[in-house]
């Protein structure tokens, strides 16, 4: 017989312990509802754990019994408190554990294995690859297409000789005739980085092309001043670097008429180093003479005219104690042959075969040709006459032999009656450029340089523009190859 402190089970609730085993009975018979809960994670091991919590496994049966009978039935608690309450009390109970970092790390690479690596499919990720590579080297060659500054810039075409930058204010002064003639540098040429040469350039020319193109469009800023090239510059080189330059080639052959015999005059002036008779055979003039033909006068008067050097041979043959300036350099021969109809005379077309003969290809070195007619002294047909018939006799030599067209000169600010106008020299030049341009020839005007400058009478101008133009050509001369 039960005892009378056991509870009485009925018959319901016996059948619902069966189906719901885990739902705890009152004392009274009814059931309330309780919310379950998942198991509480022990804490670890290292978590102390306090008395309070260990205290309520040691109550007996009959006491907890005790405590169940006589509490009331518990309010029903949704699961978001139920949750909160649980999670309260594992704070609580324990503080959380981090793995150690190799650990962690571990356990990335793991997973970037499994979820990348693993799978990795290699021809796909090759073609991926290749075709983001692709992409990218279309996009850097519409970047260098691009009309940018700098994109199409071509290659400097440097000298070919060494330039040693040297002070210009003191060029002159070794000069015989120096401060005679009264000839400085800054009459001549503004060098790179002066006030009037940052007008229009922005450095050296870095082709010969170039190089052409600046000086004969480049223009004077005032009457009679230094004369700078449009868009680049050229360069002003010492007697030595002169050398240097004429030392590259077999010969140097100059074919004109009066008009460019000043350009081969202003280079004998650089090559002896004397401003007052530099141009002129000093050794066949009295006294008289040669005060009269000093400075601008070697070029303005018709009586120097006849004293003047037309070949390196001129200075060889005449023993040293008479010539008083010697060249500085006369390793090479040049010379000025003579030009005013077409065909040539026989003595010039020797001259022009011995200064160019006739060698082996690999044996030799460029005879650089300077030709120019103006049309005072022939007129265009004439013109083209004389050009082509040189260069069927640079042909006829086989040797390398590039040319330079020179245009005429301006016609000075000085009318005179019956000469030509600017008109009909623009109109020469034009005709003659383009047939020099379709042979291979290149030119250079000196319309530009000459039309500020000052002129005697009208069509010959002074030393200080010989000069000028003289280095104007050695200038082409320094671009050139040397085989």
């Amino acid at each position: 017989m039960a005892s009378a402190a056991e509870p009485q089970i009925h018959s319901e609730e016996t059948t619902l312990a069966v189906n719901f085993p885990d739902v705890p009975e009152s004392h009274d018979g009814n059931i309330f509802l309780v919310v379950s809960e998942p198991p509480v994670p022990p804490c670890s091991s290292t978590s102390p754990v306090s008395e309070s919590q260990v205290e309520p496994e040691k109550h007996n049966d009959s006491l907890h019994m005790q405590e169940t009978t006589m509490s009331p039935t518990p309010a029903a608690r949704s699961p978001v408190d139920a949750a909160a309450k649980r999670d309260d009390d594992l704070l609580e109970a324990c503080s959380p554990q981090h793995p150690p970092v190799l650990t962690r790390a571990s356990w990335a690479v793991a997973e970037v294995w499994d979820n990348h690596i693993r799978d990795l499919n290699f021809p796909r990720s090759m073609y991926h690859v290749v075709s983001w590579f692709w992409l990218c080297l279309i996009l850097y060659l519409a970047w260098c297409l691009l009309p940018i500054r700098g994109h199409w810039s071509l290659t400097g075409q440097s000298d070919r000789v060494p330039h040693h930058a040297s002070d210009p204010s003191n060029y002159f002064t070794a000069f015989e005739g120096y401060s005679e003639c009264n000839i400085r540098m800054a009459d001549l040429y503004a060098p790179l980085g002066h006030d009037v040469s940052r007008v229009s350039h922005h450095g050296h020319c870095p082709r010969r092309k170039d190089l052409l193109e600046a000086m004969s469009s480049g223009g004077r800023v005032g009457f009679d001043t230094p004369y700078f090239p449009r868009g680049c510059h050229y360069r002003w080189y010492s007697v030595e670097e002169i050398c240097m330059i004429l030392e590259r080639f077999s010969a140097v052959i100059f074919v004109g008429d009066d008009s460019l015999q000043p350009i081969y005059t202003g280079l004998n002036i650089l090559l002896r180093r004397d401003l007052g008779h530099g141009a002129l055979k000093t050794w066949q003039m009295d006294q008289h003479t040669r005060r009269q033909c000093g400075c601008d006068n070697q070029f303005t008067s018709t009586t120097c005219a006849a004293h003047f050097v037309t070949s390196s041979d001129d200075l060889g043959p005449v023993p040293a104690g008479k010539i008083e300036t010697p060249y500085f350099c006369a390793r090479i021969p040049h010379a000025f042959l003579r030009v005013t109809s077409s065909p040539a005379p026989q003595s010039v077309i020797d001259k022009f075969k011995a200064l160019a003969p006739r060698e082996k290809r690999s044996n030799y070195h460029p005879v650089p040709m300077i030709l120019s007619l103006s049309p005072a002294t022939v007129n265009a047909e004439a013109a083209v006459s004389s050009l082509e018939e040189f260069l069927a006799l640079a042909d006829q030599s086989h040797r390398k032999t590039p040319m330079l067209w020179i245009g005429p000169t301006a016609s000075g600010h000085v009318e005179i009656r019956g000469r030509k106008g600017n008109q009909e020299i623009w109109d020469f030049d034009r005709q003659l450029r383009q047939v020099a341009e379709d042979n291979g020839v290149e030119a250079l005007g000196m319309w530009n340089v000459t039309v500020q400058a000052n002129s005697w009478d009208g069509v010959r101008f002074g030393e200080k523009v010989a000069l000028t133009q003289a280095m104007m050509v050695v200038n082409w001369l320094a671009r050139l190859e040397s085989s």
